[in-house]
């Protein structure tokens, strides 16, 4: 049975203004979710006002205390106390400035609302003349006179201590400071010119001081991705796209490494993170996520902010753009990255490698017990398989020695060395200069077969192969629909189709690249991948077409040499030069590397003659 809220004699009034307290309580529920959406609030207060030093000191995962110190400017008295009634605000006045918003506040709720759950202590001054506003869960406002000072420092105390139900839904304090912890990150990220330090229960977190764009990143997001990004500014139809973009093999299993600061905001934002993993599209795996800094600085004309309570998301005036942007910019940076690979990707070579030794953690080069042994696998000498005289020569030779000052230089053209072996029909082993590199056979074939047929398409001049014998091909009904209508689109593929019933087709020619792969199944796939792309949108020659990259992503994988085969000295040393010469090597379609590199160095530490 359903309860009704109607009462049976109607003479009282049934509607009623809520009391200011239980407004802000409300108004609390949305903008202050948790300690860290409180801490947010006040940060972006100080970082409006100028501020150019900000200090959090945090106790008890921020339900016991969040204090916020900054050096901006400060209030007079009267601005004090006005401060805290609801929408009050010093950062728009009229309804034409919400169209063009470029403060991080401008409702005048995080403050009341803030006061309303919690003990809430102001101290701030103007003019030499210091203030202390005190209020106790959204009670009675409490003012008087107090030392000056530069800047606005507010303590929240005892947080959500009126509303126990909030509390009961928190969740422990590890999962709270560690919300804090990711929300201050992005603070300072957004603001290298505030510096900025947090406390958690009196230990130093963070502590960053004024620096550049570049050095702020380098400083929130580690040294890590600092060695394994480049970054990228272009400027896209009014909008300046600033980029830090991690290369492709330097991933992360979700969406929580990519950064969007939208003019100076930090944004959570569906649009773009898609947009971003646009742009990695053919480089990466389809369940990995890239590690990426994107800043934009739009009119804010274009972007409305005053769409969600904590202004988290935005809305685009027009979002195409602004992906187009994206996409643009991060294939600007991955064609730059070009043969680079990930200096991650040779650590867990080294692991693997020591755990099989059985060597314990090196000690500054003691023995590190027996040799150690190596399965035999399958290898099976044979009568001709003979050592090139080259080979000989690099493995038995000293290696030569550098001249003194001569820099390894990470830009400079990819050097993959001489092969020496392939291992297990699968692996490629080559000696360079400074060390060893374990190449993918099938990985690198199939990113250079991609590389291939995508610059010919592309090109508009794709090689095809007429077939002396149609082959016959079948769809099901609506796939047979849809090439009738559309035939001639898959001429832009290398693919001629002619109609032989309702249901049934004759293939007349195909990309010269994979004529020798079952026909049907190719041309199928590519019109599975057009009917669900779309033609029209992916018409265009840019490379960086979805229908493309879907196609010949499993194209090329499929076309490419497979792992089992035996290659001969000449065929490895060919796959090697070739590689050097393609585009994005440094990863297959799927975003797997293409090759690990061991320094000598590497070696050494390996074998424990090193620290």
């Amino acid at each position: 049975m359903c309860r009704s809220f109607w009462p049976e004699m109607m003479s009282d009034p049934l509607i009623h203004i809520l009391s200011p307290q239980v407004a802000n309580q409300i108004a609390a529920g949305e903008v202050v979710e948790r300690p860290a959406s409180a801490m947010k609030e006040l940060i972006e207060n100080s970082i409006d006002a100028g501020a150019t030093r900000v200090v959090v000191r945090i106790a008890g995962a921020g339900k016991k205390r969040i204090e916020v110190d900054d050096n901006g400017y400060g209030m007079s008295a009267a601005d004090a106390e006005l401060s805290l009634q609801r929408h009050a605000t010093s950062k728009i006045a009229s309804s034409e400035d919400l169209h063009r918003i470029a403060s991080h506040g401008f409702r005048g709720e995080a403050l009341p609302s803030i006061a309303s759950v919690s003990r809430f202590r102001m101290q701030t001054a103007s003019d030499g003349e210091g203030v202390e506003v005190r209020v106790d869960g959204g009670g009675e406002t409490v003012v008087k006179p107090a030392a000056p000072r530069k800047g606005t420092r507010i303590e929240v105390l005892d947080l959500f201590l009126n509303t126990p139900a909030r509390l009961h839904f928190m969740r422990t304090d590890k999962t709270e400071e560690s919300a804090i912890v990711d929300t201050f990150r992005e603070l300072a990220l957004a603001n290298p010119g505030v510096a900025m330090r947090l406390e958690l229960d009196a230990r130093t977190r963070f502590e960053f001081a004024l620096q550049d764009e570049q050095a702020r990143v380098q400083a929130v997001m580690g040294q890590g991705f600092a060695d394994n990004s480049v970054e990228q500014r272009i400027e896209h139809e009014g909008m300046q796209i600033s980029a830090w973009l991690g290369l492709p093999t330097f991933h992360h299993r979700d969406s929580t490494r990519m950064m969007f600061l939208v003019n100076g905001r930090v944004i959570r934002d569906k649009q773009l993170i898609a947009a971003l993993r646009a742009g990695y599209r053919d480089v990466m795996f389809h369940d990995r996520y890239p590690v990426a800094v994107v800043r934009l600085e739009i009119d804010p004309a274009d972007v409305d902010v005053n769409v969600h309570p904590a202004k988290r998301e935005v809305r685009f005036k027009s979002p195409q753009t602004v992906r187009a942007g994206i996409v643009a910019c991060v294939r600007a940076g991955i064609e730059r990255m070009g043969h680079s690979v990930s200096s991650t990707t040779g650590e867990p070579a080294l692991q693997a490698m020591q755990r099989s030794t059985g060597l314990p953690a090196f000690n500054g080069g003691q023995d590190g017990g027996g040799m150690p042994r190596f399965a035999s696998g399958d290898y099976r000498a044979t009568g001709q398989q003979r050592v090139p005289a080259e080979m000989t020569r690099m493995l038995f030779s000293p290696p030569e020695v550098r001249e003194s000052g001569q820099v390894y230089d990470a830009t400079a053209r990819l050097d993959l060395g001489y092969p020496l072996a392939q291992i297990h029909r699968c692996y490629i082993l080559a000696q360079t200069d400074c060390g060893v590199v374990l190449i993918d056979q099938h990985a690198a074939h199939e990113r250079m077969t991609y590389e291939k047929l995508k610059a010919q398409l592309a090109g508009g001049d794709i090689a095809t192969q007429m077939l002396l014998t149609p082959e016959s091909l079948t769809l099901d009904g609506e796939a047979a629909a849809w090439l009738h209508d559309h035939a001639g689109a898959l001429h832009h593929f290398g693919v001629d189709i002619e109609a032989a019933g309702d249901q049934s087709f004759l293939i007349r020619s195909v990309p010269a690249m994979l004529g020798g792969e079952a026909l049907a199944e190719m041309v199928t796939e590519l019109v599975e991948s057009c009917r669900l792309i779309g033609v029209d949108h992916e018409a265009g020659s840019s490379g960086g077409a979805r229908v493309l990259e879907r196609w010949l992503g499993n194209r090329a994988c499929k076309g490419s040499i497979k792992s089992g085969r035996r290659l001969s000295h000449e065929e490895q040393l060919s796959l090697l030069r070739e590689m050097e010469r393609t585009p994005n090597i440094a990863q297959c379609n799927h975003g797997r590397p293409t090759y690990v590199r061991l320094s000598l160095n590497e070696l050494d530490r390996l074998f424990g003659r090193q620290d």
